[in-house]
């Protein structure tokens, strides 16, 4: 496929489901204060040795470590590369069984700074990305809300605790040399935006099109920092929720051959987007079955992927 973008762009492997920076373009919103992306840039590179390309903890560790040096600086009197590593252990030091103390210095910042949480409005990116950082109950909420014979569940660990934990041993340790000598990727502030002919959201059994809440086929994928968005011929912009930012990203990243942390806008003729049933590294022409190249090719089923196209468009 050919991908036309406003950003030069250079072939890149699609290995892993983390890479550092997927993870800050994930932090980056367009809408974000500079005091934010200042933050993230910093934190990603006094993590940038992490294992990235291993294990998924280190999000968590980048999205806790920025957040608490925006509530550090976003005022402006000075810059994240000016706090102390001492200052960030002392704050990240706390007992491993109860919630970091820092919850409650991050909420006022985003208060204080525009970006906190407001009833009567739509919440902030940041908000979202610390709620998520700081959630309790990760998600499980929603199941019990469902059923009325489900015992509503108790708060447990949130992910910021754990990495409050992980970043206080990792800067009681931090060479005094390190800080100041290494670098994080460039990355810019900006949404992703990906217009194809068909947009396919795939799990191991099934493929199937994006639709607005009237019905209408969507061929437009907006990601701007954590959210992802699809828009319609007719301008309706949804959200869904097999649709994820970072899974569009790496989408975009295997059909274009640009970095997962790209911005700008994109044409394609198809983008196969992994669905939240699969796990993030998932390749939907590697674990879909319909997708899939058999290990022993069948005589007759060299046409079956036409057929389902076929079928799809005449559902139109």
């Amino acid at each position: 496929m050919e991908a036309m973008s406003d950003i030069p762009t250079t072939k890149y492997p699609v290995q892993g489901a983390y890479d550092l920076g997927l993870e800050m373009s994930l932090l980056l919103p367009s809408s974000a204060p500079a005091s934010w992306s200042a933050a993230v840039h910093e934190a990603a590179r006094l993590l940038v040795d992490q294992r990235w390309d291993r294990e998924s903890y280190p999000a968590a560790d980048l999205s806790t470590l920025s957040l608490l040096l925006f509530a550090r600086t976003y005022t402006g009197d000075r810059l994240p590369r000016d706090v102390p590593i001492a200052e960030l252990r002392e704050a990240l030091d706390e007992p491993a069984d109860r919630e970091p103390r820092i919850v409650d210095e991050i909420d006022r910042a985003l208060a204080e700074s525009g970006q906190g949480y407001d009833p009567a409005t739509r919440n902030t990116p940041l908000w979202n990305i610390f709620n998520s950082a700081h959630d309790q109950y990760v998600g499980r909420l929603g199941v019990s809300a469902l059923a009325d014979d489900v015992e509503p569940p108790r708060p447990g660990p949130s992910p910021m605790r754990a990495a409050a934990a992980r970043l206080s041993r990792l800067f009681a340790d931090f060479p005094s040399q390190a800080h100041g000598q290494v670098n994080a990727p460039q990355v810019a502030s900006g949404p992703l935006v990906v217009a194809a002919d068909r947009v396919q959201i795939v799990t191991a059994t099934s493929m199937r099109g994006l639709r607005c809440v009237h019905n209408d086929e969507a061929r437009t994928v907006r990601v701007d920092g954590p959210e992802a968005t699809h828009e319609c011929d007719q301008g309706h912009v949804t959200t869904d929720w097999e649709l994820d930012a970072a899974r569009v990203r790496m989408a975009v990243a295997r059909a274009t051959g640009a970095q997962p942390f790209t911005q700008g806008r994109h044409q394609l003729q198809e983008l196969l987007i992994a669905s939240t049933d699969l796990p993030r590294h998932s390749d939907p022409k590697q674990d879909n079955v319909f997708l899939r190249e058999p290990k022993h090719p069948i005589v007759g089923r060299g046409d079956i992927i036409q057929r389902i196209k076929d079928l799809i468009d005449r559902r139109r």
